[in-house]
Formats: C-alpha cells, sequence, structure tokens
C-alpha cells in the first residue's frame, strides 16, 4: 500500500514532463513522414520512434514495480493491452475507407487480401504508421515473459541489440552491405511472412528493455555526463549519419546504430530533471499527442492526393514545410473535435480515441 502511495506521487510530480515528451515526439513523427530521407534534420526526428518505446515501456515496468503479486502485475499487463487494442480498433476502424484506399485492398479482393490485412495487423501497419501500436503491445509483452521466466536484464538487452541491428541493416545500411544470397533468400521469406522489422516489433525489444531497466533499477548519473555523452553520441549520429548517405543510396532511415545510445542520454536527463513547472493540462497533452500520431498518416495521404490532383510533381522544402504544418492543425482540430463531442449523447465512443 505504502509502495502505491509513492508511486501514485511519483506519477502526480513526474507525469507532466512525460507527457509534454510524447507530445513533442507526435510532432517529431508528422515531421519524418511530411520529409525526405537525407534531410540534415532527419537524425533528431528518427529519435521520436525510440523515445516512444522507452517513455511507454518505462512508465509500464514502473507500475509493475510497484505490484505485489504475480496476479496483479499479469492484471496490469492485461490493462495495457486492452488500452492498446481498443485504441487500435478505434482508429482501424474510424479510418478503415481511407486504408482500403490507400492499401488498395479493394483490387482483387479476396482471401490473400484479407490473409495480408492480418500480418499487417499484427506485425506492420493497417492504417498508416499504426505498426508502432502493435510493436509496442508484443515487444512489452515480450519482455515482459522473459522477466517472468527470470531472465536477466543483461541478457534481454542482448537480445534486443541482436534484433536493433538487424534492423540497422537492412534499413539505413541496407545498400552498403554486401548480403549473402542466403541471406537475402531468409530476409525476403520473413518480410513473406511477417513484415520488415524495422517497422515491426523487432525494433522494440531494445527500447522496451533499456525502459524496464531504467524503471526497475532507477539508474541515475551525474548530469554533467550525461550531457557530455549525448553531446558526443549526438555527433556520431551524424557522422554515423553523413557516412552511410555518402556511401550508398538510402531507401529507409528508420535505423541507426548510435539512436540507442542518444536515446537514453536524453530519457535519463529528462527523468533526472526536476518535476515540470509549465501550467498545462497534462491529461489533455497526452490525448493529442495520441490523436496527432494515430491519425496524422492518413491525413498527410490525403493531402499527398490533392497535390496529385493539383498536377504538383514534387514539392519543395516550403511545400513540405506547408504540408508539415497543415498536417499538424488539422490532427489538432480532429483531436479538439473528439475531446468537445465526447461527453456528448450518442458520442461516448470517441473517448476511445485517445
Amino acid at each position: 500500500m505504502e509502495q502505491t502511495i509513492v508511486s501514485n506521487k511519483y506519477m502526480v510530480e513526474n507525469g507532466k514532463k512525460y507527457d509534454i515528451l510524447k507530445f513533442v515526439l507526435a510532432i517529431l513523427i508528422v515531421g519524418i513522414h511530411s520529409s525526405k530521407t537525407g534531410m540534415i534534420f532527419r537524425p533528431v526526428l528518427r529519435l521520436a520512434v525510440p523515445l516512444f518505446f522507452i517513455v511507454s515501456s518505462y512508465l509500464f515496468f514502473w507500475k509493475q514495480s510497484t505490484m505485489s503479486s504475480q496476479q496483479e502485475r499479469f492484471q496490469g499487463l492485461k490493462k495495457y493491452s486492452k488500452r492498446i487494442l481498443t485504441l487500435y480498433f478505434f482508429w482501424f476502424i474510424l479510418l478503415l475507407p481511407f486504408t482500403i484506399y490507400y492499401r488498395e485492398w479493394y483490387v482483387d479482393f479476396g482471401s490473400d487480401v484479407l490473409l495480408n490485412i492480418v500480418k499487417r495487423f499484427f506485425f506492420g501497419s493497417t492504417f498508416i504508421a499504426s505498426w508502432y501500436l502493435m510493436a509496442s503491445l508484443i515487444g512489452v509483452g515480450f519482455v515482459w515473459l522473459l522477466s517472468l521466466w527470470k531472465v536477466r536484464d543483461s541478457l534481454i538487452i542482448g537480445i534486443g541489440i541482436v534484433a536493433y541491428a538487424l534492423c540497422c541493416m537492412v534499413s539505413s545500411y541496407y545498400n552498403m552491405m554486401d548480403f549473402s544470397p542466403g541471406f537475402i533468400e531468409a530476409y525476403k521469406s520473413y518480410t513473406n511472412i511477417f513484415s520488415v522489422p524495422f517497422n515491426s516489433f523487432p525494433c522494440s525489444i531494445l527500447f522496451v528493455g533499456i525502459g524496464k531497466l531504467l524503471a526497475e533499477r532507477q539508474l541515475a548519473f551525474p548530469k554533467k555526463w550525461l550531457v557530455a555523452m549525448l553531446l558526443f553520441s549526438m555527433v556520431l549520429l551524424y557522422v554515423e549519419f553523413f557516412v552511410i548517405h555518402r556511401n550508398c543510396v538510402v531507401v529507409d532511415d528508420d535505423c541507426f546504430f548510435l539512436l540507442p545510445v542518444v536515446c537514453s542520454c536524453i530519457f535519463m536527463l529528462i527523468g533526472q530533471s526536476r518535476p515540470c513547472e509549465i501550467n498545462c493540462d497534462a491529461k489533455k497533452l497526452r490525448s493529442y499527442s495520441i490523436i496527432i500520431y494515430c491519425s496524422h498518416g492518413t491525413i498527410l495521404s490525403v493531402l499527398h492526393s490533392i497535390i496529385n490532383y493539383l498536377n504538383i510533381n514534387e514539392l519543395n522544402d516550403f511545400g513540405l514545410l506547408a504540408m508539415f504544418i497543415a498536417t499538424i492543425i488539422l490532427s489538432i482540430a480532429i483531436g479538439k473535435l473528439f475531446m468537445c463531442l465526447k461527453n456528448r449523447r450518442y458520442c461516448g465512443w470517441l473517448r476511445y480515441s485517445h
């Protein structure tokens, strides 16, 4: 009981800064999908998804650490799973007409298309950018099971490093690697059965493991050391970015080897900082971050369709910036509409959007 009180006090004092962080990360993710590979700020934008994984894992395993029995921890996992799945199904159903159109599921609709939808639901994306939700759920569930089986944290992190290294090699480094024919065939077979690993649960395991480690061990380091490490790793991240783009054509830049180090430093700096004193509604901010994330991909697709209809072949930097701003405005407007209507009669279902 005393541990629960301490946990609640911690969340009241520190939860706001994590909600603000999530909102900023949601904005960065919109930036990922409204910019081009190779742009100078892409490494900064690519911090968003790993940090989302770490924050979600940290908060989940922090709550788990305050629970006294295995049954209580299992109920906590069920509650987390129900939350993710409810959110997923809400947006899947709401955006289904757009998803059918943009995924072209209406072409030769049959058992193959249905199997593809099921595969995308668990291991990829149905509505655009939805992969994070299932990757987070599977990643947290996988790490939770390893913990239940008394697997050491070092081994969990090791598994995550191997999975993430493979994600790096088949995304940003793909055109630099001299893969054997056997590896290429095995990779094609894997993606046919599941999906590309860098947009699926293998990408999440390392960051979920980091979040768990930080939540349970409450690791703390001197601020000066963390700042120095952050600056040094950020420089190395940009060195990695420039080396890759100098030596090959990058199609997918989802994963860089330095991202786990940079993200860990950022999260620890935020975690060790004072409780946020900014006067804002943290719960509402959290709701907006979820709605922005879930809606932005479809909004961008609609905007691109309008651009194509107007026979604009390629957007310049100014056009991309306009797309970014328009998507943020529209997704926040949708969030505002949902939050205004959710308390109205017959509109209570809108609360499942966030």
